[in-house]
């Protein structure tokens, strides 16, 4: 019954969701912390620059976390909608993003990663869009800008560099031009960056004490509850059913879907590269690396059998939900623990 209900694409199914993101950020939102955390060194010049004059205000850094998550929920259901890589057109991608993306309390305030995030996310609709296109196109030359905007918002981002690269191995036939795009148009904003550092008599080699900062900086240690980290691991659970159903399964997909779920782990292997190479990038990195988790187990439930296995799961979900809430709330069962 779930699992029916789920796979539709109902405007009660969205009001639904809604109110489960709302649910997620109320205690949040009624009583937030006094400062808001998010690490600065991660930071680029226009994430310090968005994210700086709220930070003081932590209600509104929650508040507008909640509607760029939801923003960036919506998007991953319209992405589905156009290129119909699941088999459904349900609102699954967005449910499971906001569940990754804002079931932690540090995750559900406003931070440079975020905001990025939703910059990675317009940069795959340029991605997708250039599949197997006849002509010259200049899709990955918007690619390119729209990273380094990511990369000035947040700098981790620059190691997903490499994915515009491996999108045109996957998407494109060898045509030279269309790999010099994406080195120019990442430089583009640079190129201002610098201009500007120049014309405010700044030294410009503050660019790359920017990018030395990062690789070099420790993260910010943090405490999690018990109910948490069981309720990530449960989604480590679901994700490891979806992989071996998608191993199963991808073979009998249309060509189409299954370029764009080859995509989708390169992506996600380049968010574990992340955290590997930068380890103060830390829980951040499921903004990222949750697009690629959250069509991942959309997945699954779009194409599993309708059984009480399967209906069981959702059930387990749901209930690890209302046990993160509580615990939100009320905090009932001991122990923290911190990394």
């Amino acid at each position: 019954m779930l699992l029916k209900y789920f796979n539709s694409n109902r405007a009660g199914l969205q009001i639904f969701i809604l109110t489960i993101a709302l649910i997620l950020w109320l205690h949040t939102l009624l009583n937030p912390a006094a400062t808001v955390s998010y690490d600065s060194a991660l930071a680029g010049p226009l994430g310090r620059l968005l994210v700086n004059p709220v930070s003081a205000k932590p209600g509104l850094s929650a508040f507008l976390a909640m509607m760029v998550v939801l923003c960036c929920g919506y998007l991953l259901n319209q992405l589905n909608a156009v290129y119909f890589f699941l088999k459904t057109r349900s609102l699954l991608p967005q449910l499971f993003y906001i569940l990754i993306a804002g079931s932690l309390l540090y995750l559900r305030f406003l931070s440079p990663a975020l905001l990025a995030a939703l910059c990675v996310i317009v940069l795959i609709y340029r991605l997708f869009k250039s599949f197997k296109k006849d002509r010259l196109v200049f899709n990955f030359f918007d690619a390119g800008i729209l990273l380094s905007v990511a990369v000035m918002i947040y700098i981790p981002s620059v190691v997903l560099l490499p994915l515009l690269f491996i999108t045109l191995i996957l998407f494109r036939n060898m045509v030279w031009q269309e790999w010099t795009y994406p080195w120019i148009g990442f430089c583009i904003p640079f190129v201002f960056w610098g201009s500007y550092l120049f014309l405010t008599d700044q030294p410009v080699n503050l660019m790359l004490e920017e990018f030395r900062r990062v690789f070099s900086v420790s993260g910010i240690t943090h405490d999690y509850s018990t109910i948490q980290l069981v309720f990530y691991g449960y989604l480590a659970v679901l994700v490891v059913i979806g992989s071996f159903h998608m191993i199963r399964t991808i073979g009998i997909r249309k060509i189409q879907s299954r370029v764009f779920f080859i995509f989708f782990l390169w992506m996600f292997l380049m968010s574990v590269i992340t955290v590997l190479i930068i380890p103060s990038a830390g829980h951040e990195i499921f903004y990222s690396g949750g697009i690629s988790l959250a069509y991942l187990v959309s997945n699954y439930f779009a194409s599993c059998n309708n059984t009480r296995f399967n209906n069981l799961l959702l059930v387990l979900l749901a209930a690890g939900f209302v046990l993160v809430v509580a615990d939100g709330w009320f905090g009932f069962i001991p122990g923290h623990y911190s990394f």
